[in-house]
């Protein structure tokens, strides 16, 4: 015997307290994010810079995002 049960309370008797709750529907496939296609110089010359420079730096320099310098520092083998 469940607590529910031990307290009276059951799915018709918690509907009619609470009105009838909608079933939550699947979320949809995640898509991963693409990031915008940087130019190989500039892949080159960001994968070139010193490590000491944080993505945020870069990002102002460059004119990209940083989630994106931080893409090509993570994954150094994509290049166009």
């Amino acid at each position: 015997m469940s607590l529910l049960e031990k307290l009276g309370l059951t799915k018709q008797s918690m509907e009619k307290m609470l009105g009838v709750v909608a079933v939550a529907k699947k979320n949809k496939i995640k898509r991963y994010r693409r990031y915008e296609t940087v130019p190989a110089d500039i892949r080159k010359a960001i994968l070139g810079e010193h490590q000491s420079y944080t993505c945020r730096e870069l990002a102002k320099k460059y004119g990209i995002s940083s989630s994106t310098i931080w893409d090509i520092r993570d994954s150094k083998t994509k290049i166009e």
